[in-house]
């Protein structure tokens, strides 16, 4: 048999553990007008922009909302942007080398890097003969600037 008993609201907060100031509660709802109207102005001005852009221009405008807040907005808008692919480049077309007829017809150049002992590296800059593949110069340096290397 089920009796029904009366209860003071406090005392029922009591027994469930529930503080009375969370019972009263009443939940306000959230006015996100402002941030719409901010994130439709922004995407107007810059749409190749994503979200992260247009929150700091948010907030080196001063506005203080939080992240959390504006990407809840900036997704129900559906202004999310999809990631860019990467673009691949076309095969290439496989050929036979150029063999070299004569000397000083075709030069290759290469750079190359190793480690000293003491952990130092340095490079070499190496100018090579197609024809019988012999070096032609070596440079060799700590640092090679363009201009030594030109």
């Amino acid at each position: 048999m089920i009796h029904k008993k009366k209860y003071s609201i406090h005392r029922a907060c009591r027994v469930i553990n529930l503080s009375t100031n969370g019972y009263y509660h009443k939940s306000k709802p959230k006015d996100d007008s402002v941030i719409i109207t901010a994130l439709n102005n922004q995407v107007e001005a810059h749409p190749e922009e994503g979200f992260w852009l247009s929150f700091y221009r948010f907030k080196n405008q001063g506005k203080k909302w939080n992240h959390k807040r504006v990407w809840r907005v900036y997704t129900q808008m559906g202004l999310s942007l999809r990631r860019k692919k990467k673009k691949r480049l076309p095969s290439r077309v496989k050929e036979e080398l150029a063999v070299p007829s004569d000397f000083n017809d075709t030069w290759s150049i290469d750079f190359t890097t190793d480690t000293l002992e003491n952990k130092r590296k340095f490079r070499t800059f190496n100018v090579i003969d197609d024809y019988n593949r012999e070096a032609l110069h070596v440079e060799v340096d700590y640092s090679l600037p363009s201009k030594r290397v030109v």
